[in-house]
């Protein structure tokens, strides 16, 4: 009897989502962890130990690119592709690799979460460009190395539209 209460007991010291992000986290990347009282567990504030690395550092519309998130092991993320300044997904992701997958915050498959908690480390994710782009992209991201210890805005380099594809505000 004493086993399970102290196995609920630890359960239930911090609430989170182990079988991926919430769809409330897709614009502000805040995954709504919280503490046994309730209270919310707040980013940190310290450099983050994680680096969002891309393929390459320009994409053509309908490609695919590869990215990474490098660093200690973690157990949780959330990853979008989004142009400067925007607060909404773009493109798509396919192939998750083991322990992701791939969900819909506002258009098919345009972010990328844990499937589960299980430990995750320098995971490569495939991303593939809308086929209409025509701005530049950088891939933002939030990790959870465990419930209450996660970094917000783990971001990429900017991946720039190749140059012979149209750019927003360009005139033909």
């Amino acid at each position: 009897m004493f086993v399970v209460v102290v196995l609920v007991g630890a359960l239930s010291l911090c609430s989170a989502y182990p079988n991926g992000a919430p769809k409330e986290a897709c614009v502000t990347m805040m995954p709504g962890h919280k503490y046994a009282n309730l209270t919310t567990v707040h980013p940190m504030t310290t450099a983050s130990p994680y680096q969002i690395m891309v393929a390459s550092n320009q994409y053509s519309p309908g490609a695919t690119l590869k990215v990474q998130i490098v660093g200690p092991q973690f157990e949780g993320f959330l990853l979008q592709a989004r142009h400067n300044g925007n607060t909404g997904p773009v493109g798509s992701f396919s192939n998750p690799p083991t322990d992701t997958k791939a969900v819909t915050c506002t258009s098919g498959s345009d972010s990328m979460t844990h499937a589960n908690p299980n430990a995750k480390q320098n995971i490569t994710l495939t991303w593939t460009a809308p086929t209409d782009a025509r701005a530049d992209v950088m891939f933002i991201a939030t990790v959870a190395q465990v419930k209450n210890v996660f970094w917000l805005n783990n971001k990429s380099p900017m991946v720039t539209l190749a140059q012979d594809h149209q750019k927003e505000g360009n005139h033909v």
